[in-house]
């Protein structure tokens, strides 16, 4: 474990004072208990003066960091705190390189995604927190960064694939394979990359090499999306292959498929949202806008995508895919931005205009194009790029309630029925699986919000762990400080998206739904009248109710038909976690800064 002065990389020379910034850094910006940090450094028997030796070592931290004055390595009863920003931090520069890489690949631009991949894995020097004493919370974390490295290699290689990579992939898949054995992802692109080579028998071999594994050490068969590439590829689908070996494929014009092959996949299972999708639908088809908004993991952008799915047969351009940014730290990017990657999407060249709109228009006129804007912001962010031609269609998913927006036609997306998040668990772990613990199968939707997105991360948790039984994770998910902690696989994380919601709340300016906001993260209560948010805040009926209809527009509550605001428990647990200033002042989450930190060597 090193941090960097400004000048060089420092070494953090006591075992103890590693542990103890170890435990800081995993849980940054959270207040960890005396009590916490003794186990965490001494198990079960620590000595009888272990506080004055946590006292110790947070003071000689506290020099080698130059934090003299503890603005950084804080003193906070009940225990200590660590105020770090998330890309001060190898792990939190890792996630905000993944999330662009990611965003970039939705956006057609694999080149950007590989380059993005790259520098994440680049921050990698070994096994995470390796001179660090392997406690259960430094073993778990180490355990989870791994993941999360292995699931940055597979998605790095699926975006050099988009390039007509395979041939160079071959050997380092075949060695992946070999070491991670069980991983269908890493067998899907290796059996890729033998198709596209001429391979289509040796690509066969390895799908039921993998099958013979999963029956003979699990007794479960492969997953449906390997078992369809496995027919693609005996029906020797063209679809498979790329254009040239070696190249890009080539730009997309107005006689392109239905599907651009750039657009997200669909998502088949979207379970209980088959009214809002009938009326997207039927809006768009009918020449409005299409208007996506709802709670922070409910799933806006997955029927968004199903919809534009559905709608592919009108729209024989094809469907595009653009990230707004509204959520992220950067803030709504740019319309000339935007510009840009909508015509990457569409295979074109950026045009030549001094104008967004004019570029826009240029773009999309003559084509019949479906495109998707991810993550709006605000209405103003839609006006500079002006309407959309006639024969193009827009979906618009959005945080913020856009309310200004002429002629767009809105759906809801909240939290799911009971039976319809069982439902969810059930497509993912199997109905077997689920039914086997009905009480605790309802326990785990009720710890998840019922949020479409909890459900997916839950699920993932269990597909990886296959002997935990529901129980078990739910138990690991009783306790809503840690639940956020436990609703984390791969690159799928709960906190992100309401990280991401926090920040559009933020931006609205309103301190008064910032402090409502803090008061009930406070109250063991979910669902609160306007009267009572009038009585916590100190404010007038009209002013509390502004401020509610703000932390709806943020996907940060749902109102209910009874004139009630639902504030997620996971919502407030996030909210928790904050800065006390932040419901007051602070437009985001961490303001401070420390010196460079890497865990890892």
């Amino acid at each position: 474990m090193e941090f960097y002065d400004g000048n060089q990389w420092q070494g953090i020379g006591s075992a103890k004072q590693r542990a103890l910034l170890a435990v800081l850094l995993l849980k940054a910006n959270q207040v960890v208990s005396l009590e916490q940090l003794i186990a965490e450094l001494w198990d079960d028997h620590p000595p009888t003066s272990a506080s004055n030796l946590v006292a110790g070592y947070a003071w000689r931290l506290r020099r080698a960091l130059d934090d003299r004055d503890g603005e950084f390595l804080t003193t906070r009863s009940p225990g200590y705190r660590l105020v770090v920003a998330a890309e001060s931090i190898d792990i939190g520069e890792c996630k905000r390189l993944v999330r662009q890489a990611h965003a970039d690949l939705a956006a057609g631009l694999p080149e950007a995604a590989v380059e993005g991949f790259d520098a994440a894995l680049a921050l990698w020097r070994g096994v995470p927190l390796a001179d660090v004493r392997p406690t259960p919370l430094v073993t778990a974390e180490v355990a989870r960064l791994e993941e999360t490295r292995i699931a940055t290699v597979e998605a790095r290689i699926g975006a050099e694939l988009e390039l007509g990579r395979h041939g160079m992939l071959l050997p380092e898949l075949k060695v992946l394979v070999s070491q991670h054995p069980l991983r269908e992802r890493l067998h899907a692109h290796l059996m890729t990359a033998l198709y596209r080579d001429g391979q289509q028998a040796v690509a066969l071999g390895v799908y039921r090499d993998l099958r013979r594994l999963l029956v003979d050490e699990l007794g479960i068969e492969p997953s449906v999306s390997l078992r369809n590439l496995e027919q693609r590829i005996l029906r020797n689908d063209p679809l498979l292959r790329l254009h040239r070996d070696g190249a890009h494929p080539p730009a997309r014009t107005t006689t392109s498929s239905p599907l651009a092959n750039r657009f997200p996949p669909d998502p088949v299972a979207l379970y209980g949202r088959r009214s809002q999708l009938d009326r997207l639908v039927s809006g768009v088809r009918s020449g409005r806008l299409g208007l996506v908004q709802g709670l922070a993991g409910a799933g806006k952008t997955a029927l968004a995508v199903r919809a534009a799915h559905e709608l592919s047969t009108q729209y024989l351009g094809g469907p595009v895919f653009v990230p707004m940014g509204g959520g992220t730290p950067d803030g709504p990017v740019e319309a000339a931005r935007v510009v840009s990657v909508l015509a990457k999407a569409l295979g074109l060249s950026p045009p030549l205009y001094d104008h967004p709109a004019s570029g826009w228009s240029a773009l999309l006129t003559g084509r019949r194009i479906l495109v998707v804007l991810d993550d709006v912001a605000t209405a103003a962010q839609l006006r500079v790029l002006g309407p959309v031609p006639v024969d193009c269609g827009l979906i618009i998913i959005s945080r913020s309630g856009l309310t200004t927006l002429d002629g767009a036609f809105g759906v809801y997306v909240g939290s799911l029925d009971t039976e319809d998040a069982l439902d969810v668990l059930r497509y993912h772990l199997g109905a077997e699986r689920v039914d086997a613990e009905p009480e605790a199968a309802r326990a785990l939707v009720q710890c998840c919000d019922a949020l479409p997105l909890a459900l997916r991360i839950a699920a993932a948790r269990l597909q990886t762990q296959q002997s935990w039984s529901l129980t078990a994770l739910v138990s690991r998910l009783a306790d809503p400080a840690c639940r956020l902690d436990a609703l984390v696989c791969e690159s799928m994380t709960m906190r992100e998206s309401l990280a991401a919601a926090v920040r559009v709340l933020a931006r609205y300016g309103d301190g008064v739904a910032r402090r409502v906001l803090r008061l009930l993260s406070r109250l063991n209560q979910d669902a609160v009248s306007v009267s009572k948010l009038a009585e916590l805040s100190g404010q007038s009926i009209a002013a509390a109710e502004i401020a509610a209809e703000h932390l709806v527009d943020a996907g940060l509550a749902e109102a209910l038909p009874n004139g009630h605001y639902w504030i997620p428990e996971l919502v407030r647990a996030y909210v928790r976690e904050l800065d006390p200033s932040w419901s007051v002042t602070s437009p985001s989450p961490c303001r401070a800064s420390v010196p460079h930190v890497r865990p890892a060597e």
